[in-house]
């Protein structure tokens, strides 16, 4: 009997233990940028890029701001500016883009994604125009730092 118990006891622990594992608030760092594309300027290895990001993927609550230096004349801005849908690897929404501090994109619809990934894996955002995401604006970079609970 007393097996029994401390069986049960253990399968509940487990259930209490892996609810608490799957978090719903995130929080994502780069300070290493990968890749960046312009659809009309073309693409750049970034000399500079930074991008942070927190997001509760049970709710449309977040945020995520990306600035990116394409070369010492050409800066970028991209900032998430509401959240369609979410999960703990992907955010998808209205983005605003500027380049040089210029508004060159505003309201496009986008995703970022592979934001689950461990700290030295890279992450991709693509960006479309106010009526489709598609893949036109791309920032990449690798994850630097992150803080899941």
């Amino acid at each position: 009997m007393k097996a029994i118990i401390r069986a049960g006891l253990a399968v509940a622990a487990g259930f209490i233990l892996c609810a608490g594992a799957q978090a719903a608030t995130h929080s994502v760092w780069s300070e290493k940028p990968l890749a960046l594309t312009d659809p009309t300027l073309g693409s750049f290895s970034p000399i500079r890029g930074n991008m942070a990001t927190t997001w509760n993927s049970k709710t449309r609550y977040g945020h995520m701001h990306i600035t990116a230096q394409a070369n010492p004349n050409l800066t970028y801005d991209f900032n998430l500016i509401s959240i369609s849908s979410s999960h703990a690897d992907y955010i998808s929404g209205v983005w605003d883009i500027f380049r040089n501090g210029v508004l060159v994109c505003n309201g496009c619809i986008g995703k970022a994604y592979i934001l689950s990934a461990p700290v030295g894996n890279y992450f991709k955002v693509y960006i479309g125009d106010e009526s489709c995401a598609a893949e036109r604006w791309h920032y990449s970079g690798y994850i630097t730092n992150r803080f899941d609970f």
